[in-house]
């Protein structure tokens, strides 16, 4: 059980109020085995805004919106020793969240319907996997959307590579043989620390078409990439003090050649962890994004911790001013956020946290804009 309360004033208008809320998301899971190699697994879920359901009020009736998150079927071994698959209902997760993510920090996280099947061992591991984006069920043609791919491991070298094509084949609404979506994602994870040093890597380019419509019917290329890597430092002693810098890149598209698309798309990542914790930039931008970034950590007694990072923002190629329409910039903002945590209360883990966001009025369109503030509290009790 998650409950989280928030006061939110992102909007930079003084006219506006601060938005003070709580949620509630609970989770129940059930795990069985058979034989040591056959495993299921069902989760349940409740998410809600605490007042929101109709009829709450007196506590006396409410709306039940309980729905299954997960719910799969896991084999250990299919052919022999490190065969396996997984088919259902399931997170998929890979690397450190920045393409593959679970979105933890939201109410209701992601999940996938498909299957994957893979094969391991002590040097590697290689994952097939089908993920159903959407299922429409047309009996006259195929309106589906599909991501099919593969991610390997490579232990001794710290190093995943990945491939993946999302496919659209919904053609209605454009000419014959284009497709709205045929894009193919090529990539790699690296982690490796040394001694006192952590480094993380992330990489990623995106090729294939886009549909354009009628009347135009016509694609156009796509030619986009991203970048991100994280240096850190973690000194000696008690206190497991950690520093560390970054930069976070999406490429964008100035519009100079209309034949190709340069901005990448951040489309099953785990935004929140690497972009703000005020998550204004959770999506993809045409004008792309760069994020640098500046990080401490520390424990400054047992069951304590102490966060602090510092993002720097501006887009990948210059944009239109929101202000007056025509001056060209890269200038975002920038934003603060820190947190403090502890185990210390027996059986909860509590979190609270508080962030500031001082934008460019280029970004914003508004003169003088305000500060954009966001704090919460979390309070979280599992029970396996």
């Amino acid at each position: 059980i998650r409950a989280r309360d928030q006061a939110s004033d992102k909007s930079f208008d003084t006219t506006y109020s601060t938005d003070n809320f709580s949620e509630l998301r609970t989770r129940v899971g059930i795990a069985g085995t058979v034989n040591d190699n056959a495993h299921i697994y069902i989760q349940f879920q409740d998410s809600r805004v605490a007042g929101e359901e109709a009829g709450t009020s007196g506590g006396l009736k409410g709306t039940n919106e309980v729905d299954l998150h997960q719910g799969y079927i896991k084999l250990d071994n299919i052919f022999g020793e490190g065969w396996g698959g997984m088919a259902g209902r399931f997170e998929f997760v890979k690397g450190n969240h920045r393409v593959f993510g679970n979105v933890g920090w939201s109410q209701t996280g992601r999940a996938w319907d498909g299957g994957t099947f893979w094969y391991k061992n002590d040097d590697f591991e290689i994952t097939a996997f089908s993920l159903k984006v959407l299922e429409l069920r047309d009996i006259t043609f195929n309106r589906d959307i599909d991501i099919f791919g593969l991610y390997s491991t490579l232990n001794k070298l710290n190093l995943d590579l990945f491939a993946f094509l999302e496919y659209d084949a919904d053609t209605l609404g454009y000419g014959p043989d284009i497709n709205p979506l045929t894009r193919i994602n090529l990539g790699m994870y690296y982690y490796r620390q040394h001694e006192q040093f952590d480094f993380v890597m992330n990489g990623a380019i995106q090729v294939g078409t886009i549909g354009v419509p009628i009347p135009d019917t016509s694609e156009i290329d796509i030619s986009a990439f991203m970048f991100t890597f994280e240096g850190g430092y973690k000194f000696e002693g008690d206190n497991n003090a950690r520093v560390a810098i970054g930069v976070d890149y999406s490429s964008g598209d100035d519009g100079e050649d209309e034949t190709k698309y340069k901005a990448y798309t951040n489309s099953y990542y785990t935004g929140h962890k690497f972009r703000g914790y005020m998550d204004y930039f959770l999506g993809s931008n045409q004008a792309g994004l760069i994020d640098i970034m500046f990080r401490a950590k520390l424990d400054p007694t047992p069951g304590w911790t102490l966060k602090g990072d510092l993002h720097y923002f501006t887009t990948a190629v210059d944009y239109i001013s929101d202000l007056d329409g025509t001056t060209e910039t890269k200038d975002v903002g920038m934003e603060f956020d820190f947190s403090v945590s502890t185990t210390r209360v027996a059986g909860v883990d509590l979190v609270a946290g508080a962030s500031v966001f001082m934008p460019k009025e280029d970004w914003v369109g508004m003169d003088d804009p305000e500060v954009g503030f966001w704090a919460y509290t979390q309070a979280i009790v599992t029970i396996k």
